[in-house]
Order: C-alpha cells, then sequence, then structure tokens
C-alpha cells in the first residue's frame, strides 16, 4: 500500500473517465494518494475537462473555497486547444494537456521528491512556467530551474525538416548536458552508433512523416535508444498512431522545454540503469 506521507495527496475531479486523460489518471492512481474523503485536504486538486465549459468558472470557484491551499491544475483535451484565443480559461489554474501530462507529472514528482516547489504550489500568474504561456518554446532552461542529474554526453539524434528547429533543440539539449546531431528526414539516413535518443520533430503525422518516424525508430532501436515524437496539435488517434510506429513517447508542439527534458531523462536514465542492474 502507496504509505501517504511521500506522495501528493490528489483530488480528481471532472471526466476522469474520458478516453483522452487514460495515461494521465494511470499515473495518478499510481503515484498519487487519491482523495476521497473530505477531511483529507488535497495538495492538488486535477480538473479533467475535454472541452471548453464542461466545467464552469463558478464551479471551479467552489471548489477553490473547499480546498484553498491546494493548488489547482486544469487537465484539459485536445477541444481545449483554442480556448485561450476565443474562450475563457479558468484563472489561477495551471493548463496541462492531455499529452503533456506525463512528462509534466514526472517533472513535478522529482521536484517535490527533492524538496523543491512544484509548479502547482507557484502562483500561476507570476510563476516562472506561467510566464511562457504564449510563448511556442520556452527558452532553454530557466534560471531558477533546479539543476537534474542526468548522462553526460549522451548523444541524441535530431531529425527535423527545419533548420531553426535543429538550432533551437540543440541549444536546449546542449544546456541540459547533452550532445546532439541534426539529420534531415529526406536525406539518406544510417544508424549512428553511441546514440542514446532520438527527437523527431513532425505535422500532423500523415502517412509520409509515420513512416519517417518509424525508420528513425528502427534504426536507432539498435542502440535501444527511444524517440520522442514532437507532433503539431496531436490528436489521440495520432498519438496512438506514432506509438505503433515505435516511437517512446509523444510531446505537443508548441511544447516546452522543461517536458521535453523530462521525457528525454525518463526515457534515458531509467532504462539504462534497469539493464545495468
Amino acid at each position: 500500500m502507496k504509505s501517504p506521507g511521500h506522495i501528493p495527496f490528489v483530488q480528481i475531479i471532472g471526466e476522469a473517465d474520458h478516453p483522452d486523460f487514460r495515461d494521465a489518471i494511470g499515473l495518478l492512481r499510481r503515484e498519487a494518494y487519491l482523495v476521497a474523503d473530505e477531511r483529507l485536504p488535497p495538495e492538488l486538486i486535477v480538473v479533467a475537462q475535454s472541452r471548453p465549459d464542461v466545467i464552469r468558472c463558478d464551479e471551479l470557484d467552489a471548489i477553490r473555497r473547499a480546498a484553498p491551499l491546494a493548488g489547482i491544475v486544469a487537465l484539459l483535451g485536445s477541444w481545449c486547444e483554442g480556448e485561450t484565443r476565443t474562450g475563457r480559461p479558468w484563472p489561477g489554474a495551471h493548463r496541462v494537456y492531455w499529452y503533456d501530462f506525463p512528462a509534466w507529472w514526472s517533472r513535478q514528482m522529482w521536484l517535490r521528491g527533492t524538496g523543491r516547489c512544484p509548479d502547482w504550489a507557484r502562483p500561476v500568474n507570476f510563476g516562472w512556467r506561467a510566464t511562457l504561456q504564449a510563448m511556442p518554446v520556452d527558452i532553454g532552461l530557466s534560471a531558477c530551474e533546479p539543476e537534474r542529474p542526468r548522462p553526460r554526453g549522451g548523444l541524441i539524434i535530431l531529425q527535423t525538416a527545419i533548420q531553426e528547429t535543429a538550432n533551437t533543440l540543440a541549444d536546449v539539449l546542449k544546456n541540459a548536458g547533452y550532445a546532439t546531431t541534426w539529420q534531415r528526414p529526406d536525406r539518406p539516413r544510417r544508424i549512428i552508433r553511441g546514440a542514446v535518443a532520438g527527437v523527431w520533430d513532425g505535422g500532423q503525422l500523415d502517412d509520409q512523416e509515420a513512416a519517417e518516424l518509424s525508420e528513425l525508430c528502427s534504426l536507432l532501436s539498435c542502440e535501444g535508444a527511444p524517440v520522442t515524437a514532437l507532433i503539431d496539435f496531436p490528436r489521440r488517434d495520432r498519438v496512438e498512431r506514432a506509438l505503433q510506429v515505435g516511437a517512446a513517447a509523444v510531446l505537443g508542439k508548441p511544447w516546452f522545454n522543461s517536458d521535453l527534458i523530462a521525457t528525454l531523462d525518463a526515457a534515458i536514465v531509467v532504462p539504462r540503469q534497469s539493464r545495468a542492474a
């Protein structure tokens, strides 16, 4: 049985049974103590919403009054992606899309486990992460982002048709302690020895992109190197297709660099430690 003293008390509200939230809710059930008793105040409230206005602002206000010290995270489905431009997003709630939740949660658990402040305990309007919500990619690793142990000198293969994207990824990963090499999807490819991971950049994962991603996954599988796919605002069928052709993880574009680093760290560090054990 999980010990409540070492894991966060979490209350889940909303559409917990929606298919988009299957992985996120599964993570919470495994790694959090789910609060069902009003006598146990939650540290975090996860409000799951597949589309705008499923839960109204006044309902969220009532939730806050019932647990005023709890952080609130909006776990959002694909239909909520345009809400910041055309709708009325919930004030004071951290927004995390369903496809980004595993990476986000991994980072929060690491922060909390090392005695640091998780994002949900930071004021939304003043936290370092919140100030980057409107940006397509956050600017490297923030000065107030704590250093996280990771393999030094590990080589990551970047596959993208856009040089600016390759340069951005290379800068971010260099700051995180990784080496990189860029290859275009329309050039002949070869197995690159010593790679620890790959990052594939695409659009909506049409048939051609799926073939390119599959080929990269096959090449890197010889090295035991997992591939993370970056996809434009992915829907569930696109995520499932990426995983079927060999990707280890999927992040939506625009992405947060902290989520990308958390995804790579989890894919690289944990499996390699397990194999060495």
